[in-house]
C-alpha cells in the first residue's frame, strides 16, 4: 500500500509540475516579447485589447476548443449555456474547460490526501471508492454551478422584465422607434441588472450589423430563456406581419406583464404560510414549550426531593 501511496504522489507531483511549467513557458515567452518591443508598444498593444495577459494566453492557447473536439453543435450548445450563465467573453469556452479540467484533476488528489491525512487506517478500496465518487462528483460540478448561474439570472430577468417593457412603451410612445427604444432602454436598465443590460447590448450590435430585427430578438429570447421574453418576440413579430400598431400592442403585453409580476408576488406570499411550518415546528416550537413547561418541571423536581 506505501508503494501504491508513493505512485499516487508522484504521479500528482508530476501534473502539477507539468502544469507548472506549461504556465512558466507561456510567461516567459510573453516576457520575451516584452523585451523585443518597446514599453509603449506594449502599453497600446495592451490598450488595443488585441492582446492579454500571459494567463489568457495560456488558456486560449493550450484549452482552445478546437484542441478539446469542441465543434459543431457541442460548440454551440455549449456557447449558448455559457450565455444564458452571464458568460459573454468570446473566449468562455476556453476558461470553462479549463476550470473542468482543473477541477476534474485537483478534487480527487485533494480527496485522496485528506483521506490519507484524516483515515490512514481506512481499506485501500474504500478509498479508491471515495476518489472515485468524488471524480464524479468533480465533472458534474462545472455543469452545476452553469445551471445554478443560468437560475438565479433567469430570476433577475423576471424581475427587471416588465421595467424594460414599461420603458420600451414610454420610447415607442414619444416615437422612437424599437430600434431606438432598445438603444436608450439598455443604459437604464444597466443600473438594475448588469447581465440584462450586456444582452441588450448585444441585441443593439447585431442590429446595427444588419441583422433582422425579428431574428436579433430571437437570439435575445434564447440568451434570456424565459418565458415573457419569447411572448414578447412573438408579440412583436406579429405586429410587424400583421401591420398592426406595434405601441398598442406592446402597451397590452406590459400591463399583462404587469399582472403576471402582481400574481407571481402574492403566490409567493400565499406559500409563505405553509414554508413557515417546519422552522416553526422544529425551531419556535420546542423554545416555547420548553420556558413554559421549565418552571413546572423543576417545581416536581423540587417536591420530589424534598419527599
Amino acid at each position: 500500500m506505501d508503494i501504491k501511496l508513493i505512485l499516487i504522489l508522484a504521479l500528482a507531483f508530476a501534473s502539477a509540475a507539468t502544469v507548472i511549467i506549461m504556465i512558466s513557458q507561456a510567461y516567459f515567452s510573453r516576457a520575451q516579447v516584452r523585451r523585443r518591443l518597446p514599453g509603449n508598444q506594449v502599453q497600446a498593444i495592451s490598450a488595443d485589447g488585441s492582446s492579454s495577459t500571459s494567463v489568457q494566453d495560456f488558456i486560449s492557447e493550450y484549452f482552445s476548443k478546437e484542441r478539446f473536439g469542441v465543434e459543431g453543435p457541442i460548440q454551440a450548445k455549449l456557447r449558448l449555456q455559457l450565455l444564458r450563465a452571464g458568460f459573454f467573453r468570446s473566449d468562455a469556452i476556453s476558461y470553462y474547460i479549463f476550470a473542468r479540467v482543473c477541477t476534474v484533476c485537483s478534487v480527487p488528489i485533494c480527496v485522496f490526501l485528506l483521506i490519507r491525512l484524516l483515515l490512514p487506517n481506512t481499506a485501500f478500496l474504500v478509498q479508491m471508492v471515495l476518489v472515485a465518487a468524488s471524480t464524479g462528483i468533480a465533472i458534474l460540478l462545472p455543469d452545476a454551478f452553469l445551471a445554478r448561474r443560468q437560475g438565479q439570472l433567469e430570476h433577475e430577468y423576471r424581475l427587471v422584465f416588465p421595467d424594460m417593457l414599461d420603458l420600451l412603451v414610454v420610447c415607442v410612445g414619444a416615437g422612437l422607434s424599437i430600434e431606438g427604444g432598445f438603444e436608450r432602454v439598455r443604459g437604464q436598465l444597466r443600473k438594475q441588472s448588469a447581465a440584462l443590460g450586456l444582452n441588450l447590448d448585444m441585441l443593439a450590435a447585431e442590429m446595427r450589423a444588419g441583422r433582422p430585427m425579428v431574428d436579433a430578438l430571437n437570439s435575445l429570447a434564447d440568451r434570456l430563456a424565459i418565458d415573457e421574453a419569447a411572448s414578447f418576440v412573438g408579440v412583436i413579430r406579429h405586429s410587424y406581419e400583421l401591420g398592426g400598431d406595434v405601441g398598442g400592442a406592446l402597451r397590452v403585453f406590459s400591463d399583462d406583464m404587469r399582472d403576471k409580476r402582481l400574481l407571481r408576488a402574492e403566490e409567493m406570499a400565499n406559500k409563505l404560510s405553509v414554508k413557515i411550518v417546519l422552522p416553526l415546528a422544529l425551531f419556535i416550537f420546542p423554545v416555547i414549550l420548553t420556558i413554559i413547561m421549565l418552571p413546572v418541571i423543576l417545581k416536581l423536581l423540587f417536591v420530589f426531593n424534598q419527599h
